[in-house]
C-alpha cells in the first residue's frame, strides 16, 4: 500500500514536471558584446519573447516512407535472425558429429586392443567369436567413417 502511494505521488509529480518544462518560454536578447542569446530566462529588460512554431505535420509520403523503411528493417532482422539460428543448427549438427567421431575412434581403439571380438546371438551364453579377416573388415569400417566424417 505505501509502495503504490508513493508511485502514485512519483507518478504526479513527474508530469507536473514534465508539463511545465516541455513548453518553456524562450527568449532573445542582445548582450553587452553585441551577441545575440537564447535563453528560458531573460537577461535583460531588452528580451524578446520567441514564439517556437511546432514541427511540420508529415505528409502521406514521409509515413509511406516511414512504413517502407521500417518493413525493409523487418525483413533484414528476420534474415538476421535466421542466419544466426542456421548458424546455431549448424554447430549443434557439428558438436553432435564430434561427439559420434570421439566414439567411433574410441569403438576403433577397443576393437584393436581386444583380444578376441564376439558377436552376441539369441543364447546369451553362446556368443558367436570374430575371425581375424571379420574383426579386419570391423577395423575398416571404423576407419573408413573416420576418413569420411571426421577429418
Amino acid at each position: 500500500m505505501r509502495y503504490k502511494f508513493l508511485f502514485i505521488i512519483f507518478f504526479f509529480l513527474t508530469h507536473l514536471f514534465y508539463f511545465n518544462s516541455a513548453f518553456p518560454e524562450v527568449y532573445k536578447w542582445v548582450d553587452d558584446n553585441g551577441k545575440v542569446v537564447y535563453g528560458d530566462k531573460p537577461a535583460t529588460d531588452n528580451a524578446e519573447k520567441i514564439k517556437i512554431k511546432n514541427a511540420p505535420e508529415k505528409n502521406q509520403q514521409d509515413l509511406e516512407r516511414v512504413k517502407k523503411q521500417q518493413k525493409l528493417l523487418n525483413i533484414i532482422q528476420e534474415e538476421r535472425d535466421e542466419k544466426i539460428s542456421l548458424k546455431k543448427e549448424e554447430k549443434e549438427k557439428k558438436d553432435q558429429q564430434k561427439l559420434k567421431c570421439a566414439e567411433i575412434i574410441e569403438e576403433l581403439q577397443e576393437t584393436k586392443d581386444a583380444s578376441v571380438l564376439y558377436e552376441k546371438t539369441d543364447n546369451p551364453d553362446n556368443p558367436r567369436f570374430l575371425s581375424d579377416e571379420e574383426r579386419k573388415i570391423e577395423e575398416e569400417k571404423y576407419e573408413k567413417y573416420i576418413r569420411k566424417n571426421c577429418r
